[in-house]
């Protein structure tokens, strides 16, 4: 385990170091897709709480994204502290979460999806309609960048420095959840629901701290957006766009905290690569995520497992003596225990 740890540990810091290297080093265009990429990480890893984790399906997520987003942006246009701000939106979205999970626990399957579903509809209707507050279709623009006492974070490199840690954080977060007493018993009742009950697990307890926790990744990542961007519209909250963030997290791989990841950074990328193909280029997308689904039915993280542990196996098929070498090594610790 505390190997384990060590690795994850290396891994983290390796990838850090290499990201900041990265951004010193790209084009401009890069950087601000990187940014784009790690905000859609927070909102992957954050989903992921819910249908990864949980089991549970939530269309939710870009209705989260657009109420902390909203919420910190028409607090922050009328001049109250930054910070504070950015606290109270991330709250609000949390406890918008909670009311949202709690009639939930009645709901399964696709009559959960569907609610879910139809709570980002209206979402996205009130974004539209009321003018007064959200700026309608327009949108709110002239949203001040975030400040570090006199160090504004006006630029995407600047910019890219935070997303960067807050990325890190929620991934960290997530990790240290899957590995908890409470993860354990979260995938408990993903398996089996009834079994969990019996053995004495709250499970409307954990479905609410999830759909609150999902919540709260989704309106941190709407606050970051809203500071990096300046700008924010409707449209950028729209409920279909939930079906991207499911995508990241199925393609990439359920029930992990790498897949999110993984999937967030691909289908970032991705539509960007294509557009050279102008109009056609959704549909060569498209293509992409049936193929990655075809391949990899358990995610991309899945397969790169298998891989590599064909890769290994191989390895010492051709290398006898490396073959000779584990078996004495475990030999040698089973007769140590």
């Amino acid at each position: 385990m505390k190997r384990r740890i060590a690795v994850v540990s290396i891994t983290l810091i390796i990838a850090y170091t290499v990201l900041l290297f990265l951004a010193q080093v790209l084009d401009v265009y890069y950087v601000h897709v990187l940014n784009v990429a790690l905000i859609n990480i927070m909102l992957a890893v954050g989903l992921n709480f819910i249908v990864g984790f949980g089991g549970q399906i939530s269309m939710a997520q870009s209705a989260f994204f657009g109420i902390g987003s909203y919420t910190y942006s028409i607090l922050v246009l009328h001049h109250s502290p930054m910070l504070l701000d950015a606290v109270f939106a991330v709250i609000i979205t949390g406890i918008v979460g909670l009311a949202l999970g709690w009639p939930a626990l009645k709901l399964k399957g696709h009559y959960l999806a569907l609610a879910t579903l139809g709570f980002g509809v209206i979402m996205g209707e009130l974004m539209t309609n009321l003018e007064h507050i959200t700026g309608g279709a327009n949108g709110l623009t002239g949203i001040p960048p975030f400040s570090i006492g006199s160090l504004q974070l006006n630029t995407d490199g600047r910019m890219f420095v935070l997303l960067l840690a807050v990325a890190f954080l929620t991934v960290i977060l997530s990790i240290i959840f899957s590995k908890s007493p409470i993860g354990m018993r979260t995938r408990a009742f993903r398996d089996d629901e009834t079994a969990a009950s019996m053995v004495g697990i709250n499970v409307s307890l954990m479905k609410i701290m999830l759909f609150t926790v999902s919540a709260m990744f989704a309106g941190l990542a709407g606050v970051l957006y809203a500071g990096l961007l300046g700008y924010i519209s409707p449209d950028v909250f729209a409920w279909s766009t939930t079906f991207n963030y499911l995508v990241m997290i199925v393609v990439g791989g359920l029930g992990s905290t790498a897949g999110p990841v993984i999937g967030a950074l691909l289908f970032t990328f991705i539509p960007e690569w294509l557009r050279f193909l102008k109009d056609s280029y959704m549909a060569v997308f498209g293509l992409v995520v049936i193929i990655m689904i075809v391949v990899a039915p358990e995610g991309l993280k899945g397969l790169g497992a298998v891989v590599w542990a064909r890769h290994l196996k191989r390895l010492f098929r051709r290398n006898p003596e490396n073959l000779k070498a584990s078996r004495e090594g475990t030999a040698y610790e089973h007769h140590s225990n």
